[in-house]
Protein backbone atom coordinates (compact mmCIF):
# COMPACT_ATOMS: atom_id res chain seq x y z
CA UNK A 1 0.00 0.00 0.00
CA UNK A 2 1.52 3.31 -1.12
CA UNK A 3 1.09 6.42 1.00
CA UNK A 4 1.21 10.18 0.61
CA UNK A 5 4.48 11.70 1.78
CA UNK A 6 2.56 13.77 4.37
CA UNK A 7 -0.90 13.30 5.93
CA UNK A 8 -2.49 15.96 3.72
CA UNK A 9 -5.98 14.49 3.90
CA UNK A 10 -5.83 14.20 7.69
CA UNK A 11 -4.68 17.81 7.95
CA UNK A 12 -7.45 19.01 5.65
CA UNK A 13 -10.23 17.11 7.42
CA UNK A 14 -8.87 18.12 10.83
CA UNK A 15 -8.78 21.78 9.79
CA UNK A 16 -12.43 21.62 8.67
CA UNK A 17 -13.48 19.90 11.89
CA UNK A 18 -11.46 22.36 13.96
CA UNK A 19 -13.07 25.22 12.08
CA UNK A 20 -16.54 23.86 12.85
CA UNK A 21 -15.77 23.66 16.57
CA UNK A 22 -14.05 27.06 16.64
CA UNK A 23 -16.92 28.78 14.82
CA UNK A 24 -19.30 27.56 17.50
CA UNK A 25 -17.83 29.99 20.05
CA UNK A 26 -15.92 32.50 17.91
CA UNK A 27 -16.84 36.18 17.97
CA UNK A 28 -16.11 36.46 14.24
CA UNK A 29 -16.96 33.04 12.81
CA UNK A 30 -16.42 34.06 9.18
CA UNK A 31 -12.71 34.74 9.75
CA UNK A 32 -12.29 31.40 11.49
CA UNK A 33 -14.12 29.63 8.67
CA UNK A 34 -12.00 31.34 6.01
CA UNK A 35 -8.78 30.32 7.79
CA UNK A 36 -9.95 26.70 8.07
CA UNK A 37 -11.07 26.64 4.43
CA UNK A 38 -7.73 28.03 3.24
CA UNK A 39 -5.77 25.38 5.16
CA UNK A 40 -8.04 22.63 3.82
CA UNK A 41 -7.65 23.89 0.26
CA UNK A 42 -3.84 23.98 0.48
CA UNK A 43 -3.74 20.46 1.94
CA UNK A 44 -6.09 18.98 -0.66
CA UNK A 45 -4.20 20.77 -3.42
CA UNK A 46 -0.94 19.19 -2.22
CA UNK A 47 -2.62 15.76 -2.12
CA UNK A 48 -3.95 16.28 -5.66
CA UNK A 49 -0.51 17.26 -6.94
CA UNK A 50 1.18 14.26 -5.34
CA UNK A 51 -1.56 11.94 -6.57
CA UNK A 52 -1.21 13.35 -10.10
CA UNK A 53 2.50 12.58 -10.19
CA UNK A 54 1.76 9.01 -9.08
CA UNK A 55 -0.49 8.28 -12.09
CA UNK A 56 -3.61 6.14 -11.85
CA UNK A 57 -2.77 4.49 -8.53
CA UNK A 58 -4.22 5.65 -5.22
CA UNK A 59 -2.12 7.08 -2.40
CA UNK A 60 -3.44 6.41 1.11
CA UNK A 61 -3.10 8.89 3.93
CA UNK A 62 -0.25 7.73 6.23
CA UNK A 63 -2.20 8.49 9.42
CA UNK A 64 -5.68 7.39 8.29
CA UNK A 65 -5.33 4.69 5.59
CA UNK A 66 -9.12 4.61 5.23
CA UNK A 67 -8.70 7.80 3.17
CA UNK A 68 -6.91 8.08 -0.16
CA UNK A 69 -6.19 10.45 -3.03
CA UNK A 70 -6.35 9.06 -6.56
CA UNK A 71 -7.19 10.13 -10.10
CA UNK A 72 -10.91 10.09 -9.39
CA UNK A 73 -11.15 12.13 -6.21
CA UNK A 74 -7.98 14.24 -5.94
CA UNK A 75 -9.08 17.06 -8.24
CA UNK A 76 -12.69 17.19 -6.93
CA UNK A 77 -11.41 17.39 -3.34
CA UNK A 78 -9.19 20.38 -4.10
CA UNK A 79 -11.88 21.96 -6.28
CA UNK A 80 -14.60 21.54 -3.66
CA UNK A 81 -12.30 23.01 -1.00
CA UNK A 82 -11.89 26.06 -3.26
CA UNK A 83 -15.68 26.30 -3.67
CA UNK A 84 -16.12 26.15 0.11
CA UNK A 85 -13.69 29.03 0.49
CA UNK A 86 -15.51 31.05 -2.19
CA UNK A 87 -18.93 30.51 -0.61
CA UNK A 88 -17.73 31.43 2.89
CA UNK A 89 -16.11 34.61 1.55
CA UNK A 90 -19.09 35.51 -0.64
CA UNK A 91 -21.69 34.96 2.08
CA UNK A 92 -23.54 38.19 3.01
CA UNK A 93 -23.05 39.40 6.54
CA UNK A 94 -26.45 38.15 7.68
CA UNK A 95 -25.62 34.68 6.29
CA UNK A 96 -22.20 34.58 7.95
CA UNK A 97 -23.39 35.15 11.51
CA UNK A 98 -23.65 32.81 14.47
CA UNK A 99 -23.30 29.12 13.52
CA UNK A 100 -23.80 29.40 9.75
CA UNK A 101 -20.06 29.46 8.78
CA UNK A 102 -19.49 26.41 10.98
CA UNK A 103 -22.43 24.71 9.29
CA UNK A 104 -20.90 25.38 5.86
CA UNK A 105 -17.62 23.88 7.00
CA UNK A 106 -19.49 20.86 8.35
CA UNK A 107 -21.15 20.34 4.96
CA UNK A 108 -17.73 20.57 3.33
CA UNK A 109 -16.32 18.09 5.87
CA UNK A 110 -19.08 15.60 5.06
CA UNK A 111 -18.48 15.85 1.30
CA UNK A 112 -14.72 15.58 1.62
CA UNK A 113 -15.08 12.53 3.88
CA UNK A 114 -17.11 10.78 1.20
CA UNK A 115 -14.75 11.92 -1.57
CA UNK A 116 -11.63 10.65 0.20
CA UNK A 117 -13.17 7.35 1.32
CA UNK A 118 -11.10 4.27 0.48
CA UNK A 119 -13.94 1.99 1.59
CA UNK A 120 -17.64 1.95 2.28
CA UNK A 121 -17.58 2.93 5.96
CA UNK A 122 -16.15 6.47 5.45
CA UNK A 123 -18.41 6.86 2.41
CA UNK A 124 -21.52 6.11 4.47
CA UNK A 125 -20.25 8.35 7.28
CA UNK A 126 -19.91 11.25 4.84
CA UNK A 127 -23.46 10.78 3.56
CA UNK A 128 -24.93 10.77 7.06
CA UNK A 129 -22.77 13.67 8.20
CA UNK A 130 -24.25 15.86 5.44
CA UNK A 131 -27.61 15.68 7.26
CA UNK A 132 -26.21 16.91 10.58
CA UNK A 133 -25.98 20.71 9.96
CA UNK A 134 -29.66 20.90 9.07
CA UNK A 135 -30.72 18.55 11.87
CA UNK A 136 -28.88 20.78 14.36
CA UNK A 137 -30.54 23.91 12.95
CA UNK A 138 -27.20 25.57 12.15
CA UNK A 139 -28.87 27.63 9.42
CA UNK A 140 -32.10 28.36 11.27
CA UNK A 141 -35.06 26.32 12.41
CA UNK A 142 -36.81 26.47 9.01
CA UNK A 143 -33.76 25.76 6.88
CA UNK A 144 -35.41 23.07 4.75
CA UNK A 145 -38.73 21.33 4.12
CA UNK A 146 -39.73 17.89 5.34
CA UNK A 147 -39.72 16.58 1.78
CA UNK A 148 -36.12 17.65 1.24
CA UNK A 149 -34.85 16.22 4.52
CA UNK A 150 -36.86 13.02 3.98
CA UNK A 151 -35.38 12.42 0.53
CA UNK A 152 -31.86 13.01 1.83
CA UNK A 153 -32.46 10.68 4.75
CA UNK A 154 -33.82 8.00 2.40
CA UNK A 155 -30.63 8.16 0.32
CA UNK A 156 -28.51 7.59 3.44
CA UNK A 157 -30.68 4.67 4.54
CA UNK A 158 -30.50 3.05 1.09
CA UNK A 159 -26.70 3.32 0.97
CA UNK A 160 -26.35 2.00 4.52
CA UNK A 161 -28.59 -0.97 3.76
CA UNK A 162 -26.56 -1.78 0.63
CA UNK A 163 -23.29 -1.70 2.57
CA UNK A 164 -24.72 -3.89 5.36
CA UNK A 165 -25.91 -6.43 2.80
CA UNK A 166 -22.54 -6.31 1.11
CA UNK A 167 -20.88 -7.02 4.44
CA UNK A 168 -17.54 -5.50 3.46
CA UNK A 169 -15.69 -2.21 3.56
CA UNK A 170 -13.98 -2.87 0.22
CA UNK A 171 -15.31 -1.35 -2.99
CA UNK A 172 -13.75 -4.17 -5.02
CA UNK A 173 -16.11 -6.66 -3.35
CA UNK A 174 -18.99 -5.14 -5.31
CA UNK A 175 -18.36 -7.81 -7.93
CA UNK A 176 -19.98 -10.28 -5.53
CA UNK A 177 -22.95 -8.04 -4.73
CA UNK A 178 -26.43 -9.30 -5.52
CA UNK A 179 -29.23 -7.57 -7.38
CA UNK A 180 -30.64 -6.17 -4.16
CA UNK A 181 -27.33 -4.49 -3.34
CA UNK A 182 -27.16 -2.80 -6.74
CA UNK A 183 -30.83 -1.86 -6.51
CA UNK A 184 -30.22 -0.10 -3.20
CA UNK A 185 -27.16 1.67 -4.59
CA UNK A 186 -29.20 2.93 -7.53
CA UNK A 187 -31.92 4.12 -5.14
CA UNK A 188 -29.32 5.97 -3.08
CA UNK A 189 -28.12 7.77 -6.22
CA UNK A 190 -31.67 8.59 -7.36
CA UNK A 191 -32.58 10.04 -3.95
CA UNK A 192 -29.31 11.94 -3.60
CA UNK A 193 -29.32 13.45 -7.09
CA UNK A 194 -33.02 14.22 -6.99
CA UNK A 195 -33.84 12.50 -10.27
CA UNK A 196 -37.39 12.76 -11.60
CA UNK A 197 -39.83 12.75 -9.84
CA UNK A 198 -37.78 13.42 -6.70
CA UNK A 199 -36.38 16.64 -8.16
CA UNK A 200 -39.18 18.43 -6.26
CA UNK A 201 -37.10 18.03 -3.10
CA UNK A 202 -34.18 19.92 -4.67
CA UNK A 203 -36.52 22.67 -5.89
CA UNK A 204 -37.97 23.09 -2.40
CA UNK A 205 -34.45 23.17 -0.96
CA UNK A 206 -33.58 26.08 -3.24
CA UNK A 207 -36.87 27.86 -2.63
CA UNK A 208 -36.94 27.81 1.16
CA UNK A 209 -34.30 28.63 3.73
CA UNK A 210 -30.67 29.71 3.32
CA UNK A 211 -29.41 29.44 -0.24
CA UNK A 212 -25.63 29.29 0.14
CA UNK A 213 -25.50 26.09 2.25
CA UNK A 214 -27.76 24.48 -0.36
CA UNK A 215 -25.19 25.46 -3.00
CA UNK A 216 -22.48 23.55 -1.14
CA UNK A 217 -24.77 20.58 -0.58
CA UNK A 218 -25.96 20.51 -4.20
CA UNK A 219 -22.45 20.74 -5.64
CA UNK A 220 -21.19 17.85 -3.54
CA UNK A 221 -22.63 15.51 -6.23
CA UNK A 222 -22.22 12.49 -3.98
CA UNK A 223 -24.47 10.50 -6.30
CA UNK A 224 -21.90 10.88 -9.08
CA UNK A 225 -19.11 9.97 -6.64
CA UNK A 226 -20.94 6.76 -5.72
CA UNK A 227 -21.54 5.83 -9.37
CA UNK A 228 -17.91 6.48 -10.28
CA UNK A 229 -16.59 4.41 -7.36
CA UNK A 230 -18.99 1.62 -8.23
CA UNK A 231 -18.07 1.65 -11.91
CA UNK A 232 -14.38 1.49 -11.04
CA UNK A 233 -14.97 -1.96 -9.51
CA UNK A 234 -15.22 -5.19 -11.51
CA UNK A 235 -18.99 -5.26 -11.95
CA UNK A 236 -21.20 -8.13 -13.12
CA UNK A 237 -23.30 -7.67 -16.25
CA UNK A 238 -26.50 -7.14 -14.23
CA UNK A 239 -24.98 -4.06 -12.62
CA UNK A 240 -24.20 -2.54 -16.01
CA UNK A 241 -27.82 -2.98 -17.05
CA UNK A 242 -28.82 -1.19 -13.85
CA UNK A 243 -26.62 1.74 -14.80
CA UNK A 244 -28.29 1.86 -18.21
CA UNK A 245 -31.58 2.40 -16.38
CA UNK A 246 -29.94 5.10 -14.27
CA UNK A 247 -28.67 6.80 -17.44
CA UNK A 248 -32.20 6.86 -18.87
CA UNK A 249 -33.53 8.34 -15.62
CA UNK A 250 -30.85 11.05 -15.75
CA UNK A 251 -31.70 11.93 -19.36
CA UNK A 252 -35.40 12.07 -18.48
CA UNK A 253 -34.59 14.44 -15.60
CA UNK A 254 -32.59 16.68 -17.94
CA UNK A 255 -35.51 16.98 -20.35
CA UNK A 256 -38.34 17.27 -17.83
CA UNK A 257 -36.55 19.86 -15.67
CA UNK A 258 -35.75 22.01 -18.71
CA UNK A 259 -39.41 21.92 -19.78
CA UNK A 260 -40.80 22.45 -16.28
CA UNK A 261 -38.68 25.58 -15.88
CA UNK A 262 -40.76 27.37 -18.53
CA UNK A 263 -43.67 27.52 -16.09
CA UNK A 264 -41.57 29.20 -13.38
CA UNK A 265 -41.25 32.91 -12.72
CA UNK A 266 -39.68 32.91 -9.27
CA UNK A 267 -35.87 33.24 -9.58
CA UNK A 268 -35.01 30.65 -6.94
CA UNK A 269 -37.23 27.96 -8.44
CA UNK A 270 -36.14 28.78 -11.98
CA UNK A 271 -32.50 28.58 -10.90
CA UNK A 272 -33.21 25.25 -9.21
CA UNK A 273 -34.62 23.67 -12.36
CA UNK A 274 -31.72 25.02 -14.41
CA UNK A 275 -29.16 23.56 -12.00
CA UNK A 276 -31.00 20.21 -11.75
CA UNK A 277 -31.15 19.83 -15.52
CA UNK A 278 -27.49 20.70 -16.10
CA UNK A 279 -26.25 18.62 -13.15
CA UNK A 280 -28.08 15.56 -14.52
CA UNK A 281 -25.91 15.81 -17.63
CA UNK A 282 -22.92 14.47 -15.74
CA UNK A 283 -24.84 11.45 -14.44
CA UNK A 284 -26.05 10.69 -17.96
CA UNK A 285 -22.51 10.91 -19.29
CA UNK A 286 -20.79 8.89 -16.59
CA UNK A 287 -23.29 6.01 -16.99
CA UNK A 288 -23.09 6.07 -20.80
CA UNK A 289 -20.35 3.37 -20.98
CA UNK A 290 -18.63 5.53 -23.58
CA UNK A 291 -15.13 7.01 -23.42
CA UNK A 292 -16.17 10.47 -24.59
CA UNK A 293 -19.26 10.52 -22.38
CA UNK A 294 -17.28 9.58 -19.27
CA UNK A 295 -14.59 12.18 -19.93
CA UNK A 296 -17.21 14.84 -20.61
CA UNK A 297 -19.09 13.99 -17.43
CA UNK A 298 -15.98 14.27 -15.26
CA UNK A 299 -15.18 17.64 -16.84
CA UNK A 300 -18.78 18.83 -16.59
CA UNK A 301 -18.58 18.07 -12.87
CA UNK A 302 -16.15 20.99 -12.49
CA UNK A 303 -18.20 23.23 -14.79
CA UNK A 304 -21.45 22.74 -12.89
CA UNK A 305 -19.72 23.24 -9.53
CA UNK A 306 -18.06 26.53 -10.53
CA UNK A 307 -20.88 28.01 -12.64
CA UNK A 308 -23.82 27.10 -10.40
CA UNK A 309 -21.98 28.30 -7.30
CA UNK A 310 -21.42 31.65 -9.00
CA UNK A 311 -25.08 31.92 -10.02
CA UNK A 312 -26.41 30.95 -6.59
CA UNK A 313 -24.11 33.35 -4.76
CA UNK A 314 -25.11 36.22 -7.06
CA UNK A 315 -28.82 35.53 -6.61
CA UNK A 316 -28.35 35.55 -2.84
CA UNK A 317 -26.34 38.79 -3.00
CA UNK A 318 -29.16 40.41 -4.98
CA UNK A 319 -31.77 39.19 -2.49
CA UNK A 320 -29.88 40.90 0.32
CA UNK A 321 -29.54 44.10 -1.69
CA UNK A 322 -33.23 44.44 -2.53
CA UNK A 323 -34.19 43.40 1.04
CA UNK A 324 -37.02 41.22 -0.16
CA UNK A 325 -37.98 38.05 1.65
CA UNK A 326 -39.92 36.77 -1.36
CA UNK A 327 -38.92 36.11 -4.94
CA UNK A 328 -39.70 39.05 -7.28
CA UNK A 329 -42.34 38.45 -9.92
CA UNK A 330 -41.37 41.46 -12.04
CA UNK A 331 -38.27 42.68 -13.86
CA UNK A 332 -35.91 44.36 -11.39
CA UNK A 333 -33.52 46.14 -13.77
CA UNK A 334 -30.58 45.62 -11.40
CA UNK A 335 -27.98 45.78 -14.21
CA UNK A 336 -28.23 49.57 -14.08
CA UNK A 337 -26.74 49.66 -10.58
CA UNK A 338 -24.86 46.33 -10.49
CA UNK A 339 -23.26 45.87 -13.93
CA UNK A 340 -20.42 43.73 -12.57
CA UNK A 341 -22.82 41.30 -10.92
CA UNK A 342 -24.84 41.20 -14.15
CA UNK A 343 -21.71 40.36 -16.14
CA UNK A 344 -20.59 37.67 -13.69
CA UNK A 345 -24.08 36.17 -13.75
CA UNK A 346 -24.28 36.09 -17.53
CA UNK A 347 -20.84 34.50 -18.01
CA UNK A 348 -21.42 31.83 -15.34
CA UNK A 349 -24.85 31.08 -16.76
CA UNK A 350 -23.73 30.84 -20.36
CA UNK A 351 -20.84 28.58 -19.36
CA UNK A 352 -23.30 26.36 -17.48
CA UNK A 353 -25.45 25.89 -20.59
CA UNK A 354 -22.46 25.30 -22.86
CA UNK A 355 -21.66 28.56 -24.65
CA UNK A 356 -18.87 28.04 -27.22
CA UNK A 357 -15.61 29.43 -25.91
CA UNK A 358 -16.25 28.23 -22.36
CA UNK A 359 -15.37 24.96 -20.63
CA UNK A 360 -19.06 24.09 -20.48
CA UNK A 361 -19.16 23.81 -24.27
CA UNK A 362 -16.25 21.35 -24.32
CA UNK A 363 -17.74 19.20 -21.57
CA UNK A 364 -21.22 19.07 -23.09
CA UNK A 365 -19.82 18.37 -26.55
CA UNK A 366 -18.08 15.27 -25.21
CA UNK A 367 -21.25 14.13 -23.45
CA UNK A 368 -23.32 14.69 -26.60
CA UNK A 369 -20.93 12.65 -28.74
CA UNK A 370 -20.85 9.86 -26.17
CA UNK A 371 -24.62 9.67 -25.88
CA UNK A 372 -25.25 9.94 -29.64
CA UNK A 373 -22.95 6.98 -30.32
CA UNK A 374 -24.70 4.60 -27.92
CA UNK A 375 -28.13 6.16 -27.32
CA UNK A 376 -29.25 8.33 -30.23
CA UNK A 377 -32.62 9.32 -28.73
CA UNK A 378 -31.01 10.25 -25.41
CA UNK A 379 -28.43 12.38 -27.19
CA UNK A 380 -31.16 14.27 -29.02
CA UNK A 381 -32.99 14.90 -25.73
CA UNK A 382 -29.81 16.39 -24.27
CA UNK A 383 -29.35 18.67 -27.26
CA UNK A 384 -32.93 19.97 -27.11
CA UNK A 385 -32.76 20.38 -23.33
CA UNK A 386 -29.62 22.50 -23.70
CA UNK A 387 -31.52 24.91 -25.93
CA UNK A 388 -34.37 25.08 -23.41
CA UNK A 389 -31.93 25.67 -20.56
CA UNK A 390 -30.31 28.53 -22.46
CA UNK A 391 -33.73 30.13 -22.92
CA UNK A 392 -34.51 29.69 -19.23
CA UNK A 393 -31.17 31.23 -18.28
CA UNK A 394 -31.95 34.33 -20.36
CA UNK A 395 -35.41 34.50 -18.77
CA UNK A 396 -33.81 34.49 -15.33
CA UNK A 397 -31.27 37.12 -16.39
CA UNK A 398 -34.06 39.32 -17.76
CA UNK A 399 -36.03 39.05 -14.51
CA UNK A 400 -33.09 40.04 -12.34
CA UNK A 401 -31.16 42.54 -14.42
CA UNK A 402 -33.32 44.04 -17.17
CA UNK A 403 -36.29 46.35 -16.98
CA UNK A 404 -36.94 49.52 -14.98
CA UNK A 405 -35.18 49.81 -11.63
CA UNK A 406 -37.74 49.92 -8.76
CA UNK A 407 -37.62 52.97 -6.50
CA UNK A 408 -36.82 50.99 -3.33
CA UNK A 409 -33.56 49.55 -4.75
CA UNK A 410 -32.02 52.66 -6.27
CA UNK A 411 -28.96 52.82 -3.99
CA UNK A 412 -27.82 49.20 -4.07
CA UNK A 413 -24.04 48.64 -4.37
CA UNK A 414 -22.36 46.73 -7.17
CA UNK A 415 -20.07 43.76 -6.49
CA UNK A 416 -18.11 44.30 -3.29
CA UNK A 417 -14.39 43.41 -3.20
CA UNK A 418 -15.02 40.22 -1.20
CA UNK A 419 -17.58 39.25 -3.86
CA UNK A 420 -15.58 40.43 -6.84
CA UNK A 421 -12.50 38.26 -6.42
CA UNK A 422 -14.15 34.86 -5.86
CA UNK A 423 -16.53 35.47 -8.78
CA UNK A 424 -13.60 36.52 -10.95
CA UNK A 425 -11.85 33.24 -10.14
CA UNK A 426 -14.95 31.28 -11.23
CA UNK A 427 -15.26 33.25 -14.48
CA UNK A 428 -11.56 32.97 -15.31
CA UNK A 429 -11.67 29.22 -14.74
CA UNK A 430 -14.68 28.77 -17.02
CA UNK A 431 -13.22 30.94 -19.81
CA UNK A 432 -9.65 29.64 -19.49
CA UNK A 433 -10.98 26.10 -19.61
CA UNK A 434 -12.80 26.90 -22.83
CA UNK A 435 -9.71 28.39 -24.45
CA UNK A 436 -7.38 25.59 -23.28
CA UNK A 437 -9.69 22.62 -22.70
CA UNK A 438 -6.95 20.02 -22.99
CA UNK A 439 -5.41 21.30 -19.75
CA UNK A 440 -8.61 20.90 -17.71
CA UNK A 441 -9.57 17.64 -19.40
CA UNK A 442 -6.07 16.38 -18.63
CA UNK A 443 -6.83 16.80 -14.92
CA UNK A 444 -9.57 14.19 -15.31
CA UNK A 445 -7.72 11.91 -17.75
CA UNK A 446 -6.56 9.40 -15.13
CA UNK A 447 -10.06 9.02 -13.67
CA UNK A 448 -11.59 8.63 -17.14
CA UNK A 449 -9.05 5.94 -18.06
CA UNK A 450 -9.73 4.00 -14.86
CA UNK A 451 -13.49 4.00 -15.48
CA UNK A 452 -13.10 3.16 -19.17
CA UNK A 453 -10.82 0.24 -18.37
CA UNK A 454 -13.18 -1.10 -15.69
CA UNK A 455 -16.14 -0.88 -18.07
CA UNK A 456 -14.21 -2.42 -20.96
CA UNK A 457 -14.52 0.78 -23.01
CA UNK A 458 -11.97 1.63 -25.67
CA UNK A 459 -11.49 5.18 -26.88
CA UNK A 460 -11.51 5.30 -30.63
Amino acid sequence: MEHLSLPYITIALASLLGGVLACWKAARPRRVAVAAAVLAFISFLAAAYESGTAGQGGLHDPLLPCFLADGLNAVPMAFYAALTLCVVVLAPRRDAAERAPGGMLLISLSMQTAYAAAGWIPMVAGWWLSCVPFALGMFGAQSESRLTSGIRLASCVALTAAVLLLGSASVSDLAHGGKLVFGLLILAVVFRKGLFPLHAGVVQAFEHGPLLPKALLFNGHLGVVLVARTEAAALPEAARHAFDVLSIAAVATVGIASLRAFAEKKPRRLLAYLCISQASFMLAGITSANAEGITGALTHWLVVAAASTGLICIVRALEVRVSSSEDPLMHLGLAAKAPRLATFFLICGLALVGLPGTLGYCAEELIFHGMLQNHLAAGIVLLVATVFNAINLLRLYNTLFLGVLPKHVINIPDALPRERWPLTVCVVFLIFGGLLPSTIIGWRADAAQVLEKALGVEDH
